[in-house]
C-alpha cells in the first residue's frame, strides 16, 4: 500500500474517532441535561375547563384545583418540596395526588411537607403502581418486553404511607367515594390497579344527577368506563408525558392505551374531560426528561348545566 493510501486510511479513522467522540460527548450532555437540569425545571401550567353538566347553579364561580401526580419520592427531595410547597400556598377548592407518590420508604416522612395549607373541600390522592411495588432495573427494563416480569412477586404494605399522606392533610381513596352536598360534589377515587365497571358505577350512582362527578385515578386505562359512569371530570397521571417528547410530535411511549398527542393535558372523550398530569418527578435513578419538563396544573372548572 502506498504512503498516498495509508495517509487516507488514516484519515478517515481519524474522521470515524472525531464522529464517535462527538457522539458519545452529545449523549453524556444530552443525559446531564435531562436529568440534572430540565427534571427540575418545575413549572405551574393553568387550564380553564368547561363541563357540560354538573350542578352550574350551586357554583359561584369555578371551581379551582390543583393537579399534582407521580412525585416518585425519595430521600433527599430539596427542590420537589421546595416546588411543591410554593404551590400549595395558595387558595384551591381541591388539591387532587394521582399516585406514585412514593418510590421507596425513604420518601415516606415527606409527606408531611406536601401541603402548604388545606384547601377549603380538602386534599384527596390514589395511590399507583410505585407506591405498591419496590421496582428495580430488572422489572425497569426486561419486564417492558416481557410483561410477566413487569411488577415484583409481592406488593408492600401501603400502610404506613397512608397513615403519613392522612396526617399530612391528603384523604386516600381507595375504591370509594365522597361527597359535598352543600358544593353539589362527588369524588371517586380509583386505587391501583383499577375497577371493574359495575364497582366504578355503583360509586357514580351515589351522586346526585345535578352534582358535579370528578374521579381520580393513577393508570389512564378503560377511559371509556368513565364516560359510561357519567364521570364529568377525571384526573390521571402514570405517563409523565412521555418523559421524552418530539417537538412538534409529543410523547414517543407513554406507558398506556392513550397516543403520544395525549400523553398530558386536556382532552374529551365524548362529554367527559380527562386530564393528564405529566407529573412532578420521576423514577430517580434516572429521573430523565427531555422537552418534557416536570409541571403541576390549577383547573378551573366551570359548568355549562
Amino acid at each position: 500500500m502506498s504512503d498516498s493510501e495509508n495517509g487516507k486510511n488514516n484519515s478517515h479513522w481519524k474522521v470515524l474517532g472525531l464522529l464517535a467522540g462527538a457522539a458519545v460527548g452529545v449523549g453524556i450532555g444530552t443525559y446531564l441535561y435531562a436529568s440534572r437540569v430540565e427534571a427540575r425545571r418545575y413549572q405551574l401550567e393553568k387550564v380553564r375547563v368547561t363541563i357540560n353538566g354538573g350542578s352550574q347553579r350551586r357554583f359561584s364561580r369555578p371551581l379551582r384545583i390543583l393537579h399534582i401526580s407521580d412525585l416518585h419520592l425519595s430521600h433527599p427531595e430539596s427542590h420537589k418540596i421546595e416546588f411543591l410547597q410554593k404551590v400549595t400556598d395558595e387558595d384551591y377548592d381541591l388539591v387532587i395526588l394521582t399516585g406514585d407518590i412514593f418510590e421507596n420508604e425513604s420518601g415516606v416522612p415527606y409527606a408531611a411537607e406536601l401541603l402548604s395549607r388545606p384547601p377549603r373541600l380538602g386534599a384527596y390522592a390514589v395511590l399507583g403502581n410505585h407506591d405498591y411495588y419496590d421496582y428495580n432495573l430488572w422489572h425497569k427494563t426486561f419486564g417492558r418486553i416481557v410483561r410477566k416480569f413487569r411488577h415484583p412477586a409481592h406488593k408492600r404494605d401501603v400502610t404506613p404511607m397512608v397513615n403519613a399522606l392522612e396526617s399530612g392533610g391528603f384523604k386516600v381513596l381507595r375504591n370509594n367515594s365522597i361527597t359535598f352536598p352543600e358544593e353539589g360534589l362527588h369524588v371517586i377515587g380509583v386505587d391501583y390497579p383499577g375497577i371493574s365497571q359495575q364497582h366504578l358505577l355503583d360509586m357514580s350512582a351515589k351522586a346526585h344527577p345535578e352534582h358535579l362527578l370528578l374521579a381520580l385515578f393513577h393508570v389512564p386505562q378503560n377511559l371509556e368506563s368513565y364516560v359510561k359512569a357519567g364521570v364529568h371530570l377525571a384526573f390521571g397521571g402514570h405517563t409523565h408525558g412521555g418523559q421524552i417528547r418530539i417537538p412538534g410530535y409529543g410523547a414517543i411511549i407513554t406507558d398506556s392505551e392513550l397516543p403520544g398527542r395525549e400523553a398530558s393535558g386536556l382532552f374529551y372523550r365524548g362529554d367527559t374531560a380527562f386530564h393528564i398530569s405529566r407529573g412532578v418527578g420521576a423514577d430517580p435513578r434516572t429521573n430523565f426528561r427531555l422537552f418534557c419538563p416536570p409541571h403541576a396544573t390549577i383547573l378551573e372548572v366551570a359548568c355549562n348545566g
